[in-house]
């Protein structure tokens, strides 16, 4: 009688189990999906978006890059005190960095093509005429050092850089100067992650049709959340399913194990 009722419970245990995991197998997981995205495009693919040409040179399922052409991007530059700049072939030193006035100097580097000697704390320039040998100082040997004088706004024109340079700022450390020269910009995008376009927040969603996968760009995060919502319910409705399956299994093995016990009596 015993062993009766242990199969009779058994049997309804694994009817349970069997009907969740039924279940599980019939329930189909809802699929995100956008009625109206603002853009909808494919690897490869150029799109204007707000007055800008994009290519969308990678689309994959998660994720995406595209690039943009900056023609004006904005490049800096600095020149700390005591660093060597070439303009026209010809090196010149930072100094008289004066903040409060905004300006500085390029001071020529000159080199002395003879051999020098201290003494009492001046530099002289050894010159030698058959056995005569004459002492005159660095200074007076060397022509009258060439030296630009700049302030913030000037235009600066030197060696390796070919674009209109201005000064943008002065420190008592440091000088920046600017240029603006074209520069490719590279955007990324992730689902269900916000990328600004313009100054506009599109939210990223990846659908996969035939084979392909297209990105679509939307402004309706309503819309993308709702059906996000939807898909955790249904994850936590099959998860809740999966475990009457384990415990209907669980409790089915301990009536039987229950069953088969020796009787005291």
């Amino acid at each position: 009688m015993q062993r009766r009722a242990a199969a009779v419970s058994v049997a309804l245990f694994l009817l349970l189990a069997a009907g969740s995991y039924t279940l599980i197998g019939a329930a189909q997981q809802p699929a995100v999906s956008l009625e109206d995205p603002d853009y909808v495009v494919s690897e490869n693919e150029e799109r204007t978006i707000a007055g800008t040409s994009y290519t969308f040179s990678s689309v994959s399922d998660g994720s995406a890059t595209a690039t943009w052409l900056n023609e004006s991007a904005r490049y800096t530059g600095t020149w700390a005190v005591n660093d060597t700049v070439t303009v026209d072939g010809q090196n010149f030193t930072v100094a008289g960095l004066n903040e409060s006035q905004g300006v500085f100097e390029l001071r020529e580097v000159q080199e002395v093509d003879r051999p020098t000697v201290e003494q009492n704390g001046t530099t002289y320039v050894v010159i030698e005429d058959g056995e005569n040998r004459t002492l005159v100082p660095r200074e007076s040997y060397l022509p009258e050092q060439t030296v630009y004088e700049y302030q913030v706004g000037d235009t600066v024109v030197y060696d390796g850089n070919e674009n209109e340079t201005a000064v943008a700022s002065v420190s008592e450390e440091e000088v920046t100067v600017e240029w603006f020269a074209p520069d490719t910009i590279e955007v990324e995008f992730a689902e269900g992650e916000n990328t600004s376009i313009a100054d506009t927040p599109y939210l990223a969603h990846f659908d996969t049709a035939d084979g392909q996968t297209a990105l679509q760009l939307t402004t309706d995060y309503e819309d993308y959340h709702s059906d996000v919502d939807a898909q955790e319910h249904f994850h936590e409705r099959t998860n809740g399913l999966w475990g009457v399956v384990i415990m209907a299994l669980l409790a089915a093995s301990l009536v039987v194990m229950l069953a088969f016990l020796p009787s005291r009596y």
